[in-house]
């Protein structure tokens, strides 16, 4: 096998009608709408805002208690006829991009309708856009396909009949940009509209993140037509059209119950977890406040991102915090007095003790035999205690620590406690505590005083709840967080596959059950939309003992997953850097990981790259991600829940890779990250974790 085999691919071929029928439907269909929007005017409804400030007024000098309890009820009917009423002001809509689907019907009884689906509800002059999270109109697009019968309860009345057409708009700009059909795919370019049904890669599921070439083969090292790179912000559809009907119902399900959302890498955990958030802030805005939600994750990268998008989904005001950041800041908050200094090389054995589960049975003996323990002291009793340690791990995981790993975890904590409170603090060994600490610690005020508080005034209480890449917390972490939510209206997106961290969470029902939930749902998204079928049976392979039973399924497939051997470093790096300026020319927007498994291998990678001519080359060391075009240079563990056009594992061999479960569950994660294609660079003995079947070209 060459190096760059030529192979075939289609072109983006014009369309046989200068502009095809479902396009010229589209075009009339949004001159209808720019019509319509443009002769509304905001409709003369009742001064409700005044007339409620009346009946207050009334109410405050009224002494009979019906008369009060009329008012009252009068008021509750006010403010309802006010929020619907607001739903349909036609200066609420989005005049250059009005809505982004179209459902054309037909019932049994012979009658046509057109539904376009949109962000704001808009009725008037034959116009009908509906808000897809309350109309109920809204579940025929999500549950059904073009052609298909349907039947819904709608409006307390059934409905049934035909699908006539179902479609997905790009409005960019006030112009129409792309029409998507369940077989037919157009793309508006500076040609005229193109035909780019065979080529089209949907943005489906996943976090959304990479830049994606709308009809781009996924070749790597091959070149492209120009007139075919389109940017995806600007020719996809935004995500709310691509929800699946599994995806849709999960969201749409009642706010108070936790709901565990589970699958594969690139299933659509976090659309879905958003989405839901930003569904219940819609359908119940006074139980569910935006400025009351909390969204936690575990990388920065993620939490930016998700800051970014809440705002798209409706939803201005919600906090998105990394776990580290928020349990240190509530550490401050409940122990001022505290050393705000946290050890980064706290070993292993240590790390792996205080996030295990047993923690949770363990702290809640401890709080029972001393109820009123000040936490901070209690906590330096028990970590200073060989005996407690011992008596615990013999209990509950019996054979989980050895002795001499007792030991260690004993003798670090001893020594850390020696360094806070004796003032024995040389000066390259700081008085700190370890960053799980934190979150010890505040399960230990739960325990001892009670709730958590956001003030002096008020206690932490959120009215909703959203943990993303959840398998990297562990069950004590995910026990404080579930006693800062109002009943149990929680969402916890995870996979375990994709663990990074040494934390004892291997199994959702395990995990579940220590933290005393013994009610729960489950919820596994069973189709990758993320990556190509190549790439996912790569990425299931390298789990190995650990991969689930059955892989996901996959929609789309892609180039091979290849691995290039060479004789050394200077080999590979050349030969990379090379490839990354072509694909730059060819793709300038483009996005590319190039990862390893360390920082200091990153460090050396960048600084061989740096020499070239490459275009917007970045060193990501603390989670700095651009998201958008270009070639970024990190380790593994910082593209957590992100995702990149092409991915480039380097020097994958038995040194890096060796046949442990953390190398394995690293592994998969970089190679889902990529949505087009793998590469797999290598220059020492390739690492036992790659699939025997996976064959390599020597290109040293």
């Amino acid at each position: 096998m060459t190096l760059n085999p030529e192979r075939k691919r289609k072109q983006a071929k014009p369309s046989k009608q200068a502009i095809p029928r479902m396009v010229r439907e589209e075009e009339q269909m949004l001159k209808k709408v720019k019509n319509a929007l443009a002769t509304a005017r905001p409709g003369k409804f009742s001064d409700y805002d005044q007339a409620m400030i009346q009946l207050r007024d009334a109410m405050s000098e009224e002494k009979l208690l019906d008369d009060r309890a009329r008012m009252l009820e009068q008021m509750d009917r006010l403010a309802a006829i006010s929020r619907t009423r607001a739903q349909f002001t036609p200066g609420m809509v989005d005049q250059e991009s009005p809505y982004f689907a179209h459902l054309g019907l037909e019932t049994d009884e012979g009658h046509r309708s057109d539904v376009l689906l949109g962000k704001q509800t808009f009725i008037k002059g034959g116009v009908r856009i509906v808000d897809w999270r309350n109309a109920p109109i809204s579940k025929v697009f999500y549950r059904y396909r073009e052609g298909d019968p349907f039947l819904e309860e709608i409006a307390d009345r059934e409905m049934s009949g035909k699908v006539r057409s179902r479609r997905t708009v790009t409005i960019v700009d006030g112009k129409l940009r792309r029409v998507a059909s369940r077989d037919e795919v157009y793309l508006n370019t500076s040609a005229g509209w193109q035909d780019i049904s065979e080529q089209s890669t949907a943005l489906r599921g996943g976090a959304g993140l990479a830049t994606r070439p709308d009809t781009a083969k996924p070749l790597l090292g091959l070149s492209s037509d120009s007139a075919t790179m389109h940017r995806p912000d600007k020719h996809l559809p935004e995500i709310a059209a691509l929800l699946d009907q599994e995806q849709f119902d999960l969201l749409t399900k009642k706010g108070d119950a936790l709901l565990v959302v589970t699958g594969g890498a690139g299933s659509g955990k976090t659309t879905v977890a958003l989405h839901r958030l930003a569904f219940l802030s819609f359908q119940d805005p006074e139980r569910y406040r935006p400025q009351r939600m909390q969204v936690l994750v575990f990388s920065a990268a993620l939490a930016r991102y998700i800051a970014w998008v809440l705002p798209a989904l409706g939803v201005e005001g919600v906090p998105v915090r990394t776990l580290r950041s928020w349990a240190e800041g509530n550490q401050h908050r409940h122990f001022p007095k505290l050393v705000r200094r946290f050890a980064d090389n706290t070993p292993a054995s240590v790390v792996r003790f205080k996030t295990h589960r047993i923690m949770i049975p363990m702290l809640e003996e401890a709080a029972r035999a001393a109820p009123g323990a000040y936490p901070p002291t209690l906590f330096d009793e028990l970590f200073t205690d060989r005996g407690w340690m011992r008596k615990g791990v013999n209990k509950y995981a019996p054979g989980a620590f050895s002795t001499v790993q007792i030991e260690e975890i004993h003798r670090w904590c001893t020594d850390q406690q020696f360094r806070r409170y004796d003032g024995a603090e040389p000066d390259d060994e700081p008085a700190c505590y370890d960053e799980e600490d934190s979150m010890i610690l505040l399960r230990m005020f739960q325990l001892l005083r009670g709730r958590l508080h956001f003030n002096q005034k008020r206690r932490l209480s959120y009215d909703h709840l959203m943990v993303d890449e959840a398998q990297d917390f562990s069950p004590l972490e995910l026990s404080v967080l579930m006693d800062t939510v109002q009943g149990e209206s929680i969402t916890f997106a995870g996979d375990p596959a994709q663990k990074i961290t040494e934390n004892d969470f291997s199994d959702w029902s395990e995990v579940l059950q220590s933290i005393h939930l013994d009610h729960y749902q489950i919820s596994p998204l069973q189709i990758a939309y993320r990556s190509t079928r190549q790439i996912m049976e790569f990425a299931h392979a390298v789990l190995g003992p650990l991969a689930p039973d059955e892989p996901l399924q996959t929609v789309r497939e892609g180039a091979p997953v290849e691995l290039f051997r060479f004789g050394g470093q200077g080999e590979a790096l050349t030969f990379l850097s090379d490839a990354l300026f072509d694909l730059q020319r060819r793709e300038p927007n483009a996005s590319v990981a190039v990862l390893t498994r360390s920082p200091a291998q990153a460090d050396e990678a960048y600084r061989l790259l740096r020499r070239t001519d490459l275009i917007n080359l970045g060193r990501i060391s603390d989670q700095e991600f651009s998201f958008g075009p270009g070639v970024e240079v990190t380790d593994v563990a910082q593209t957590k829940g992100l995702e990149f056009d092409y991915v480039v594992l380097l020097n994958v061999d038995r040194e890096s890779y060796t046949n442990t479960p953390s190398a394995r569950h690293l592994l998969h994660v970089g190679a889902t990250r990529a949505i087009h294609q793998l590469w797999l660079l290598c220059w020492n003995p390739r690492s036992p974790l790659l699939p025997k079947d996976l064959l390599s070209q020597v290109a040293g």
